[in-house]
């Protein structure tokens, strides 16, 4: 399960780095790190080896880019592991900006994919409207801590 809330705190941070001057009609691509904590980790199992978990946690984000915003993230999710070893989860992040501007973002993960997938749901301030999403990484150091990287393309109203 260190793999999985790994990957939990991976998808908080999957989210998008936006860069600086955030403009309408514009399409941003960014890519950066992330360092993630679990506040919540709750598994319930129905039955011998089938496990669902209900997860928390908190991300920071670092574009690769110097000059972008970095920015804070707030994640919830589901997970499912099967006695077969395979797992799927999916959830929801709310990203913040200094300025109050915000990012919402729905993710998916599982054993059957190489890079976790996250799309962008809008947004308030500068970024109302925005869509598009990205992929992104993530390796579980301890029960509660997670890192990884992001790439995102975001497109403005």
């Amino acid at each position: 399960m260190k793999t999985s809330l790994g990957i939990v705190l991976a998808v908080a941070a999957l989210t998008i780095g936006i860069t600086t001057m955030a403009k309408a009609g514009q399409t941003i691509n960014e890519a950066g790190a992330f360092a993630c904590v679990s506040d919540k980790w709750d598994v319930k199992e129905p039955e011998k080896g089938h496990k669902l978990v209900d997860s928390a946690g908190r991300c920071v984000l670092v574009p690769d880019d110097p000059a972008a915003p970095k920015y804070a993230e707030d994640c919830v999710g589901k997970y499912e592991y099967m006695p077969d070893g395979s797992w799927k989860g999916s959830g929801t992040c709310t990203q913040t900006f200094k300025s109050g501007d915000k990012f919402y973002v729905t993710w998916e993960e599982g054993s059957h994919l190489k890079e976790y997938l996250y799309k962008i749901t809008g947004g308030t301030g500068k970024y109302e409207g925005a869509s598009g999403g990205g992929t992104y990484t993530s390796e579980a150091f301890t029960d509660t801590l997670a890192a990884g990287k992001y790439k995102a393309t975001i497109d403005l109203p």
